[in-house]
């Protein structure tokens, strides 16, 4: 039992020293999000359903189908003594004819123990770097919970059979926001459907509250806050706390333990993000702070797709550069790197 507990944070250690380059590049954020103790904390602290439960008997109540991006976390083992907190599942592109393309960033299904039953929840996770966007990311929150609900159809309930809609899982969409302006930073929010009056007395049950979106937006204050949730995330996935204050106050303030059986892990983080920034930097300082950028940028893509973190039309999507071009300055990378 004392090995099983302790897997954990060594699986989370080895994922923020993958996610060394640039902890807020959103594919690491992903992976360290993907945690059970990390999803379990964010279940804890936003959905009701869980409030009472410890975050220990909440991590049991995740299912082992997380999925990124329709990418396996981690190969699914056999071996029945061996333990993964992270193992593939859930679907996580949404494809219907008609309804167009969305594919989450997390996505997983949770029960809530029941004295009757055990209730299905299906949770998708967002990472969202950026809160100004053209678009109201509320109103895209409410798409993705109303898309989760639709595409049940054929896998959790069947029209035509008796109680059929009552099938339907409740679903939830929960979007971790960063660099948020000051009017939205260090706040966590609820937009769900709710019951109004409007004339008489509706005296039934219903089942109305079948999708939640919930916000939760770290600001530049986010340490100083009271809320324990915003300063663990702020701390777990800022970019510019070195490592070892990053580990001692995980642990300490929030006890979040990185590692505690994971040998040689003294720099899990590498101090690689710094690394890539510099370096970015100095080229922006050389040949134009724009051009820098973007080479800095090209450095972690490049580092990702030849880790097989990424694959290679994820490269592509991430960059300005034509396929060609970013084949060939691949290439050049790998000789100047001596990568193979």
């Amino acid at each position: 039992m004392e090995n099983k507990r302790n897997i954990f944070p060594n699986q989370l250690a080895k994922d923020l020293e993958n996610a060394s380059y640039e902890v807020r590049y959103d594919m690491f954020v992903k992976q360290i999000l993907a945690n059970k103790d990390i999803l379990a904390r964010i279940l804890s602290a936003t959905i009701a359903e869980y409030k009472g439960y410890s975050l220990e008997e909440i991590k049991l109540l995740i299912e082992d189908d997380i999925a990124i991006d329709c990418q396996p976390l981690e190969p699914h083992t056999s071996d029945v003594n061996s333990y993964s907190p992270k193992i593939i599942g859930m679907n996580t592109e949404s494809n219907i004819p008609g309804e167009g393309r969305i594919v989450y960033d997390i996505k997983f299904s949770a029960f809530i123990p029941n004295k009757d039953e055990k209730i299905k929840l299906i949770v998708n996770l967002e990472a969202q770097q950026k809160f100004s966007t053209p678009y109201d990311l509320v109103t895209r929150g409410i798409l993705y919970t109303c898309r989760m609900i639709s595409e049940q159809l054929g896998r959790e309930f069947e029209i035509g059979k008796n109680n059929s809609y009552d099938d339907i899982k409740k679903v939830y969409s929960i979007w971790i926001c960063m660099d948020t302006p000051q009017d939205v930073a260090n706040s966590i929010t609820e937009f769900k459907m709710t019951k109004n009056s409007i004339y008489g007395t509706f005296k039934r049950e219903a089942r109305y509250d079948l999708q939640s979106v919930i916000f939760i937006c770290l600001g530049k204050a986010a340490r100083q806050t009271e809320n324990e949730l915003i300063g663990m995330l702020d701390t777990l996935l800022a970019s510019d706390i070195d490592v070892r204050t990053k580990e001692i106050t995980l642990s300490e303030k929030y006890k979040l333990n990185l590692r505690e059986t994971y040998e040689g892990t003294v720099d899990f983080m590498c101090n690689l993000s710094q690394g890539i920034l510099e370096r970015g930097r100095q080229e922006g300082r050389q040949e134009g702070l724009l051009e820098g950028r973007q080479k800095g940028k090209l450095d972690i893509l490049f580092t990702l797709y030849n880790e097989k973190i990424i694959n290679l039309t994820q490269a592509y999507e991430k960059t300005s550069l034509s396929p060609e071009e970013f084949d060939e300055a691949y290439a050049k990378w790998c000789e100047d790197n001596n990568k193979q």
